[in-house]
């Protein structure tokens, strides 16, 4: 203690000296000042100071400096500060001779190393795999069970089957299907997992009814029910024992201020008002003691669309409310299984994509509150409810699961696809006639690795549109949207430039109905590409060629509309396309056209009687037919023109659907129900080619047959199904 009496009034001298003062006390007597400062009296900054000082004013002399800049670190980490990770480094590197000191910064350096990687660990998303995979569903208050809607009825399945922790078990339906939905994840337990609410429309009345969570005959909660209409008014919830619902009504003018929420009490067969106007999506805690719930305010602020969102909070016999989050756009609340956090959504704007959750502490006295943690959604984010929060403290939330497009070549006789694109956006791959290119419309980044493809999701935050226009004016150099040649095996894409011509600027391929083909000689790329004048709009898709290696296009042919899916015929001579247009009286139609290759104008091959479908067209190799989709199948004509006969009935033909013919002219290519198909041209079963990639939901299944004809080459738009998640370790004190 008399040791520490010495330094104290050494540092109180330190600290009142002039400028010469700190020059008349050696290193070590400031070291044990600082030692003082840090270890008795807890004054971290003031310690920090006066090792600073040290290394400042006696740099020469290294075995206090050491200890000083370790020193520093300790103080830091203290303080929770990460300058003691440099300040750790700096010994080790700066002071290597003293072996105490950097065994003692190399042990810290690791331990805080580690413990900021525990604390700035990202939450972990989970999928549960659901085979039935439907795109709504509400956790069980112990999380073991799901509830959710299909078919009309209500069914509960086991989030976790007896296959795999991430494997749902075998759902199993507790109502008839009675009109039942849930729009936005709206179901609801009550707090013991013995009763589920749901919202119907058995005679086209929206109705709400309470159900045993094992089966049983639902029961109707009497009143008027209506909700509007509106996604964040069907919102419902239980109290603990099921005894009483809470729920939102609307008043027949149809006024959104007018929603408020309700209570019904089961036993007794009575409904009261619990919150006032402009509120929604009640939430009893799992006491039962209280209700959250979402209020609208109105504000004049352009930037907030007018609204904003609350989180209140009051309790559930009715009472004085607390307000935890303000100013803002939050929804969905649902509580932590203890009742001390709720989770919300907090949207960028009104009616957007949430993206963000927040965890808010509550408490029983109230009042505004920070969130103690964020968690960040992947970019597509979710327009549904909450599925719940677990004991596990895992929360649900039902999720779109990444896009993604890619190219990939097969064999014709079927097998295992071999990709040849990164995951990006891609479409229309086409073979040259020698086999060893494959030209295909895409969109890629040029970054300092080189060129990249861009997702799916990147497009979420910027349109196909806004990026178009941003190229075409010169705005967005690092970005290539276009045609480009990659080598049949795979490798890295070139772009095929499109040089502007006066104020026109072309952009091929309109994801997902642009079309792409190449000519009989190799020489030119014929393509549907959208036309921009001098404003900011496009002014039209039309039909265009240009060189294989880029250049100046030459339009074929002014669409008043759209002109679309071009396709040489086998000499070259002559390009058909569809030609989308609307009469005077405003009904669309499709027909084809044929312009001749060097220029001219394009004459009708066809007619209304003809009913042909807005999807690919193709030529034979021959030169004898026109293949084409109508009514419901797929048909070809003489190339010329004249009767159609139909190869094969259809029964899922859509917008976009692709056809391709096999090089020898006697059998067809063609996509459907997210799969790939071939057909004699003579007649017969369709027989699908297998993948083993392709799934059924697939999307802009662009096909081409390969001139040796052994492969079909195709791009595929996969994912972007909805799935369970459960998201942990996003509390600080879990990582």
């Amino acid at each position: 203690m008399k040791t520490y009496m010495i330094v104290a009034a050494t540092f109180a001298l330190v600290l009142a000296g002039a400028a010469g003062a700190h020059a008349q006390q050696t290193a070590e007597e400031l070291y044990q000042a600082g030692l003082y400062q840090e270890e008795v009296q807890g004054n971290l900054e003031s310690a920090i100071d006066v090792y600073r000082q040290i290394l400042e004013d006696f740099s020469d002399n290294r075995t206090v400096g050491a200890k000083a800049l370790l020193h520093i670190g300790l103080c830091y980490e203290k303080l929770g500060l990460r300058e003691a990770q440099q300040a750790y480094q700096g010994v080790i590197s700066d002071y290597p001779e003293a072996a105490q000191e950097v065994a003692v910064a190399r042990q810290r350096l690791a331990s805080l190393t580690r413990a900021l990687a525990e604390f700035e660990r990202e939450p972990r998303f989970r999928k549960i795999r659901i085979a039935s995979n439907p795109d709504n569903g509400v956790l069980s208050p112990d999380g073991t069970q799901l509830a959710f809607v299909s078919g009309g009825a209500v069914w509960v399945l086991p989030v976790q089957g007896n296959v795999a922790p991430d494997i749902a078990g075998a759902p199993v339906r507790i109502t008839e299907s009675m009109g039942a939905w849930n729009m936005a994840n709206h179901l609801a337990w009550s707090g013991d997992g013995k009763w589920i609410a749901f919202s119907a429309e058995p005679d086209d009345t929206e109705e709400i009814y309470v159900v045993s969570a094992t089966g049983g005959e639902p029961r109707k909660i009497p009143g008027n029910h209506f909700r509007g209409g509106r996604p964040y008014t069907y919102r419902l919830s239980l109290s603990p024992t099921g005894e009483t619902l809470a729920f939102v009504r609307m008043s027949e003018e149809e006024d959104p201020d007018s929603i408020s929420i309700y209570t019904y009490q089961l036993n007794e067969d009575e409904e009261r008002l619990l919150a006032p106007a402009s509120t929604r999506e009640p939430a009893y805690s799992p006491d039962g003691q209280y209700v959250a719930y979402i209020r609208v305010v109105h504000v004049d602020d352009q930037e907030t669309g007018g609204t904003y969102t609350q989180l209140w909070v009051m309790p559930a016999t009715g009472g004085t409310p607390v307000l935890l989050v303000d100013s803002t756009m939050v929804r969905s609340p649902v509580w932590s299984p203890d009742g001390t956090m709720i989770a919300v959504f907090r949207d960028r704007r009104p009616g957007s994509f949430s993206r963000e959750i927040w965890v808010v502490p509550f408490s029983r006295e109230g009042g505004p509150s920070e969130p103690v943690a964020t968690i960040e959604l992947p970019p597509r984010g979710t327009w549904s409810i909450l599925a719940g929060w677990t004991p596990e403290n895992e929360i649900g939330v039902h999720l779109m699961s990444p896009p993604y497009t890619a190219v990939y070549t097969v064999p014709v006789t079927g097998g295992k696809a071999a990709q040849i694109t990164d995951d990006g956006v891609a479409g229309f791959p086409r073979w040259t006639p020698d086999g060893g290119t494959i030209v295909y419309n895409t969109m890629i980044h040029l970054d300092e690795d080189g060129w990249a493809p861009v997702a799916p999701t990147a497009l979420d935050t910027l349109s196909d549109r806004d990026l178009v226009g941003r190229i075409r004016r010169g705005q967005a150099t690092d970005y290539f949207y276009g045609l480009v040649a990659l080598p049949a095996d795979g490798g890295r894409p070139v772009p095929i430039r499109i040089a502007p011509i006066a104020h026109v600027a072309v952009t091929p391929g309109i994801p997902p109905g642009g079309g792409v083909h190449v000519s009989p000689d190799g020489k030119s790329i014929v393509f549907a590409g959208l036309e921009w004048g001098e404003g900011e709009d496009p002014v039209g898709v039309n039909v265009w060629t240009v060189p294989v290696e880029g250049g100046e296009p030459t339009r074929l042919a002014r669409s008043t509309l759209q002109d679309r899916y071009p396709c040489w015929s086998a000499d070259g001579k002559q390009v058909a396309f569809i030609r989308f247009e609307h009469d005077a009286k405003g009904q669309y139609s499709a027909n084809i056209w044929v312009a001749p290759a060097e220029g001219g104008e394009p004459a009708q091959l066809t007619s209304a009687a003809d009913s042909v479908a807005f999807a690919s067209i193709a030529y034979s190799p021959d030169g004898e037919w026109l293949g084409y989709f109508a009514n419901n199948s797929l048909r070809i004509m003489p190339a010329g023109g004249g009767e159609s006969r139909i190869v094969a009935e259809l029964d899922f033909l859509h917008r976009h659907t692709e056809l391709s013919w096999s090089p020898d002219s006697e059998r067809i290519a063609f996509t459907g129900r997210g799969s790939i198909w071939v057909v004699a041209v003579d007649g017969g079963e369709p027989v699908e080619v297998k993948t083993g990639v392709l799934e059924d939901d697939a999307q802009n299944l662009h096909i081409a047959w390969s001139p040796d004809g052994e492969r079909i080459v195709f791009s595929a738009s996969q994912g972007g199904d909805v799935a369970l998640w459960l998201i942990s370790d996003f509390l600080p004190e879990e990582r």
